[in-house]
């Protein structure tokens, strides 16, 4: 049987600049300096810190450089391209996207965040091409959990396991493994309603996407000798 392992990144910290912002002075400076409308902007809290100060929730926002690495790292790999791993993530808006294992990501930030924007704005990437290479799956993560199987979420408060052995029951069962992408809080309780299992595979003590996806991928890699 051929291994596989779905991984998904939820809640990513990753959206359009909010309507109710494109006049505050962050903003407005960050269009001219780009040279694109507000609306085109990718929220991103180094650039917007002031602007978010009255913003909803604003502590899992404006981090986009969360997913970048995330994604960089899942993509980057010799098990995307061998079809061992399929890579997904969910915005907080509840879309969830498609990375498709041909793609390569842009490795400077800014540059992804224009192709983010792109996205964001018409739900797929190139724009208008017919084969895209990060495209809109699900509008919502219900759908797209009832649809590809069971949840598996990787959470501080969890039950302890070991990586291997969340890679193992992963692909025993078929399910999706979910990891945070967002900066601090805690997942919504939508998020948390939808795992079948919550893991936490250092212990309950925090740590960062990129260490949990890091950690994920050594192991798949070694299970199936990579």
């Amino acid at each position: 049987m051929k291994a596989s392992v779905k991984m998904l990144f939820l809640e990513s910290s990753l959206e359009l600049v909010p309507r109710e912002l494109h006049r505050e002075p962050d903003v407005i400076r960050s269009a001219r300096r780009y040279e694109i409308p507000p609306a085109r902007l990718i929220l991103d809290k180094s650039l917007h810190y002031k602007a978010m100060r009255g913003l909803e929730r604003k502590w899992k926002r404006g981090r986009p450089d969360i997913i970048h690495i995330c994604l960089l790292l899942a993509t980057d790999t010799p098990l995307t391209r061998m079809g061992v791993l399929e890579v997904y993530f969910h915005v907080l808006d509840g879309r969830v996207f498609k990375v498709r294992s041909d793609t390569r990501l842009p490795r400077h930030l800014e540059r992804f965040k224009g192709v983010m924007a792109d996205l964001l704005i018409s739900d797929s990437v190139p724009v208008g091409s017919p084969d895209p290479l990060i495209f809109k799956v699900s509008d919502s993560l219900e759908e797209f959990v009832a649809r590809e199987g069971k949840l598996i979420l990787l959470w501080e408060k969890g039950e302890p396991r070991r990586p291997e052995e969340v890679v193992e029951e992963a692909i025993e069962e078929n399910a999706i493994i979910g990891i945070g992408a967002f900066p601090r809080g805690d997942f919504e309780e939508t998020t948390l309603r939808l795992a079948y299992k919550r893991y936490a595979i250092a212990g309950g003590h925090p740590l960062a996407a990129w260490s949990v996806t890091s950690r994920l991928l050594c192991e798949l890699e070694r299970r199936l000798g990579i």
